[in-house]
């Protein structure tokens, strides 16, 4: 995890990172760059940019109770498992609103909320097919890898593993993928609301770039129809095998897995009508070279057919006295001024809730040489 540093400094540091990037790009582009934004308020008073570490989500004292609670009952540790799985539900209720807007409290909740249901209620929660993908993944013999999830996250008791590579690549590999593909992410990011500024039809192609276990894939799978294609592109090899089996048990046969080292999309010579990034450009931004950076946006740009479009959804700034998003952010200020320098046209930004926007950029042609 990155050393703190001044809220003065870390904005420094963020705007020096943004002219040296829209400098380099510029030299590329058919234009030169906008002037850096003015970011206030809010962004005045902290960072523009946060990434946090693998354990993204913070464990709190109340956070660690309801998980151990819902452990425990999963576990059959208590007489009353079915009471103590009421008490986590009572727990997550008081301490979603205060603290962890968009993390893993509300899938764990779901969860609890299944098993204290009775055999109606559970079916009318697995009526969607890809959540009931997702249950199985995290409930099958005896909800074994919710509760390694629960044990990694809140070290209610020793794995063994811990601190080796493999255990810390375990751990976020769970991690994201209940993050992700939480049944109850729709409450809080209002998905559908993003997905009606998609604009797909039946026979479009889109590369869903960082596609984790495949919470986007899926939907854009459905939009594009079977004559549609849907590239689900990831460094984690992991989260694609999960897609793969996801799309087999489910009868989604439009689904092209690409394992990528993130440096380019690896689509070689296929053009698409639209890119999709979401929760993934802070890291880009932040944490690539700039030789990398570079690469990865010039790869988009090749992907994309003319007049192609870019989505991009990332987690913002709020303002004081409303709930952040509880893990990496960024200034969607800076996302613009460095697409605009790259040779993209903002075309529509939105704000869907506080915490979370999409900005919707188109490809510009490049200018022809008169000669």
């Amino acid at each position: 995890m990155a050393t703190r540093k001044s809220n003065g400094v870390r904005s420094l540091v963020g705007a020096l990172m943004l002219q040296a990037v829209g400098a380099t790009a510029a030299e590329q582009a058919p234009t030169p760059p906008p002037p850096i934004p003015i970011v206030s308020g809010t962004a005045a008073q902290a960072s523009l940019v946060h990434v946090g570490g693998n354990d993204t989500f913070a464990i709190t004292p109340d956070g660690r109770r309801a998980g151990t609670l819902f452990y425990e009952a999963l576990k059959g540790k208590k007489k009353n498992a079915k009471e103590s799985a009421l008490q986590a539900i009572e727990l997550w209720d008081k301490i979603i609103p205060q603290e962890n807007y968009g993390g893993e409290y509300t899938a764990l909740q779901w969860f609890a909320t299944y098993f204290v249901a009775d055999p109606t209620q559970r079916d009318e929660m697995l009526k969607d097919p890809f959540v009931n993908e997702f249950f199985h993944l995290f409930a099958d013999n005896k909800y074994a890898v919710l509760k390694e999830y629960i044990n990694r996250k809140y070290h209610v008791e020793d794995i063994g593993d811990e601190e080796t590579y493999t255990g810390q690549t375990r751990k976020a590999w769970l991690e994201d993928t209940i993050l992700f593909n939480n049944p109850r992410r729709e409450e809080w990011e209002r998905t559908s609301q993003v997905m009606e500024l998609i604009d797909l039809k039946p026979g479009d192609s889109i590369a869903d770039i960082g596609s984790g276990p495949g919470y986007y894939t899926f939907r854009f799978a459905q939009k594009v129809g079977p004559t549609g294609k849907v590239y689900a592109i990831d460094t984690v090899e992991d989260h694609l095998k999960y897609v793969g089996k996801t799309a087999k048990n489910t009868g989604i046969g439009n689904i092209d897995l690409i394992h990528t080292d993130g440096k380019t999309l690896g689509l070689a010579d296929a053009k698409v009508d639209a890119v999709f990034m979401c929760s993934l450009y802070h890291n880009i931004y932040a944490m690539s070279a700039e030789p990398e950076r570079v690469e990865l946006v010039e790869s988009i740009k090749s992907a994309l057919k003319d007049d192609g479009t870019f989505y991009l959804v990332d987690n913002g700034l709020v303002p004081p006295g409303t709930l952040p998003y509880h893990g990496p952010y960024i200034a969607k200020e800076l996302i613009i001024q460095q697409l605009t320098a790259f040779g993209f046209k903002l075309v529509q930004a939105e704000n869907k809730i506080p915490q979370r926007y999409i900005l919707i950029f188109k490809k510009q042609a490049a200018k022809k040489d008169p000669a």
